[in-house]
């Protein structure tokens, strides 16, 4: 299915609103930074919204003229729960850090329709993770960098210092200097891994916000679900959203997803027919979408990434993925260039404490 005007995937801007500042730093402008991303001054306002591909090609453009691989990350320690707007009071005011998080998960789409936060458990503990989801981008490190220090600052402001994540997880290789990233959450750090969040304990979800404020939450809430109805979101977008972490669960049928947003399987097909959609049509984009990123990081052998996709076979997903490229997973990531070392192409699982 082509990409549409209503198709095209959007980004809260007022995540780039430190950009500027940052770019000073390094003596680099901020028109340096836009050029070829067709994003202009003036669209960077708070409540302004800007295509994400755009987002993701400033952030690429930030990294090559500033000659920094870490400016993605170095972004992210500049945001605070402002620049989410309503959605940042709701989580100011929730009870715990957990019912805040749920608060952000459940309505980030309003923020973004390009990448999806999303809360997946994990054993006893729960993961606090991102996946990008649209189809016309290739993500790439700087993304993922960003959102795990915005992710690190927002528990941190949550929770005035109290808590933080007990393990960073990332689907990149191990760089040749991982300080940064231990320094980031003071916790262990994992590379090599089937996606890219933070690890948080029962006890760290459990501990209660110094502004909690149940009539301020639930005003907050209430004024999100609001706008996010009157937004009148097209079911697939929604599907799309919802489809990136329940693939990670294993859990991506049409039943699951369906059952997520409250319909019946019947209905949801229904309403995706009426927008010249299909469920399968979509899950394929999400899992070609995944796939190319997976593969371009380089960390995942093939076979984990079939499972990280939940196909019921390596050869099932070599299978699909040459029918959406010509060519196989392992053929398509060479020509990436983008897997520099052996090791990193066969998926070492690294971890750095």
């Amino acid at each position: 299915m082509p990409l549409t005007e209503a198709r095209i995937a959007t980004q809260r801007a007022a995540s780039l609103m430190p950009l500027p500042g940052l770019l000073a730093q390094f003596d680099v402008g901020l028109d340096a930074v836009l050029a070829g991303t067709g994003v202009t001054p003036g669209q960077l306002r708070p409540d302004g919204f800007i295509p994400f591909s755009g987002f993701l090609a400033i952030l690429d453009n930030a990294c090559r003229v500033t000659g920094r691989d870490d400016i993605g990350m170095l972004l992210g320690q500049r945001q605070t729960l402002a620049a989410l707007g309503p959605l940042g009071v709701a989580m100011r005011h929730a009870a715990t850090l957990g019912e805040a998080i749920t608060a952000f998960v459940a309505f980030q789409i309003s923020n973004s329709t390009g990448g999806a936060a999303y809360l997946i458990r994990a054993e006893q503990d729960v993961i606090l993770g991102y996946g990008v989801y649209d189809q016309s981008v290739n993500a790439s490190p700087q993304i993922y960098d960003m959102v795990l220090a915005v992710g690190c600052n927002l528990v941190s402001e949550l929770t005035q210092g109290a808590v933080g994540p007990a393990e960073i997880l990332l689907s990149r290789p191990a760089p040749d200097d991982p300080a940064a990233y231990q320094r980031l959450g003071r916790c262990p750090v994992r590379f090599g891994q089937g996606q890219t969040g933070l690890l948080l304990t029962p006890a760290s979800l459990a501990f209660r916000l110094p502004q909690a404020d149940i009539r301020l939450h639930e005003q907050a809430r209430a004024r999100l679900a609001s706008a996010l109805e009157a937004s009148q979101r097209e079911m697939g977008g929604h599907v799309r959203h919802l489809l990136r972490p329940q693939l990670l669960m294993g859990q991506a049928k049409m039943e699951d997803v369906a059952g997520r947003l409250g319909l019946h399987p019947r209905t949801l097909r229904r309403r995706l027919r009426q927008e010249g959609a299909s469920f399968e049509a979509i899950k394929d984009e999400v899992r070609h979408t995944a796939a190319r990123e997976l593969l371009m990081l380089g960390a995942l052998g093939i076979a984990d990434i079939a499972f990280t996709l939940d196909y019921a076979s390596v050869s099932s997903f070599v299978h699909a993925f040459r029918r959406w490229s010509g060519m196989s997973p392992g053929r398509w990531r060479a020509e990436s260039d983008l897997a520099s070392s052996p090791a990193e192409k066969a998926g070492e699982d690294v971890q750095i404490t």
